[in-house]
Parts: C-alpha cells; sequence; structure tokens
C-alpha cells in the first residue's frame, strides 16, 4: 500500500465514490471508516508536523532576540567577499535589565576572528537586534591545552606513522569541540580513546592533559587551542 501523501488521497478519493450511486462525494456508512482511516494517516504524516512547526516559529517570534537569534544572526555575516565569517558562536545574555549580549565567535576554520571580522559582524547583528538590546561581539579567548603520553606499538608500524596519525585525529577531535554548542568539554577518556583507536597502537600510558588526568572544562566565550602533543612510542 502507498502510504505517501499522493496515495492517501487516491485512496480517499476511491473511498468517497458510493458503490451503489458510482457519484465520487457522495458518503454512505461503508466508506465512512475507510475514509477516517486515511484522515487519520494525512495528519499524522502532514498535518502534526507542520502543527510543530509553526508552533516553533511562534515561539521564535514571541522570543525576538533571544541567545539562539545572535548564534543565528552571528552566522549570517559575510565579509566583503560574500565569504561567511563565523563558524561557531556563543551567547551570554544576563537577565539583569541592562540588555547586555556578549557574543563570543570563532571563524569557519575554528581560529579566533581579526579585528575587521569582529566589526563586520557587529555591524551586521547591530541591524538585526531588537530595541533595547546592547550587543557586543569579540573573539572567542583560547584556552591552552597540552597533552602528553607514552604508546606502545605494534610490530610493523613506526613510530613516526602512528605519531603523525594521533596528531591528526587530535586535530579533529578539537576543531569538532570548537563548534559545539554550549560549554565546551574536552573529554580526557575521549582523548584515551582517539589515541587507542589509531592503527598500530596497542596501548596508552601516562596520559596527562594540562598535566593531570580529568576532563577540561572551558567557560562560553573560550575554546581549546591544541598547543602542544608529546607522544613517546615505545616498542
Amino acid at each position: 500500500m502507498d502510504f505517501s501523501a499522493e496515495g492517501i488521497l487516491a485512496r480517499m478519493r476511491s473511498d468517497l465514490k458510493n458503490e451503489d450511486t458510482k457519484i465520487e462525494g457522495s458518503f454512505s456508512m461503508d466508506n465512512l471508516q475507510a475514509v477516517s482511516e486515511e484522515l487519520a494517516r494525512l495528519n499524522a504524516m502532514r498535518i502534526v508536523p507542520l502543527m510543530a512547526i509553526l508552533t516553533d516559529k511562534e515561539d521564535d517570534m514571541a522570543t525576538s532576540g533571544n541567545e539562539r537569534h545572535y548564534v543565528q544572526w552571528a552566522k549570517e555575516a559575510r565579509d566583503t567577499e560574500g565569504k561567511v565569517i563565523v563558524g561557531n558562536a556563543k551567547v551570554d545574555a544576563p537577565r539583569d535589565g541592562t540588555g547586555f549580549v556578549s557574543i563570543a565567535i570563532l571563524t569557519t576554520d575554528a581560529n579566533p576572528p581579526n579585528d575587521e571580522q569582529i566589526r563586520m559582524v557587529q555591524e551586521y547583528i547591530n541591524s538585526m537586534r531588537p530595541v533595547g538590546a546592547d550587543p557586543v561581539v569579540s573573539a572567542a579567548e583560547k584556552v591552552s591545552v597540552y597533552i602528553s603520553c607514552s604508546v606502545k606499538k605494534d610490530a610493523g608500524y613506526t613510530g613516526e606513522t602512528i605519531i603523525q596519525q594521533i596528531k591528526s585525529r587530535m586535530k579533529a577531535y578539537f576543531t569538532e569541540i570548537a563548534f559545539q554548542s554550549g560549554v565546551a568539554s574536552l573529554n580526557y577518556y575521549k582523548i584515551s580513546n582517539i589515541i587507542c583507536e589509531v592503527d598500530g597502537v596497542k596501548e596508552v600510558d601516562c596520559l596527562m592533559v594540562n598535566g593531570g588526568q580529568d576532563s577540561v572544562t572551558a567557560e562560553y566565550n573560550k575554546y581549546f587551542s591544541l598547543e602542544e602533543m608529546v607522544i613517546n612510542v615505545i616498542e
């Protein structure tokens, strides 16, 4: 049975034909149940999701200028070449009646923006902000991260290859968390798993992240920057 909207409507058209009179749109007691079933399917497929979308939009309109809007506006800003400037933005808006909104941004390559990029994002947000709001755009501040560990390798793999693979995957992880929403978290066990999953790695030992063995969190206006990774490969 075709459960697309078109299939449902086709069956409704057929069900609405009175088998005695052969006239479409003429109800009989026999076809009322079939019609109601098709209407229920159409409601579940199209009307309910549409109502949810409309409700979300209504909520957005009722709270214009909320934190989600500032993130959206920051990501909509373009440079003089029409390119997107912001890869991620995080917002802090104290409910103190001042209208102050702090927006910390990173570029699309997960780096802090320069002064000109900040200016362009600020101007765009100023053009979108609601009356009474006082948004201030700034570059996200980096939290320097230093990682060290010892790795026992499998036979048939060179230490150089393993080190390159670990650093490449770690860089990808740092980029991934830079674009996360909310509070950024550098997970100690995730780092350990990334290293363990590299081909040729048999065991990871003495893993240290900023001198400790705990996960690290950063405030809304900060991002993690991998400054150094020292890997000791053991045969």
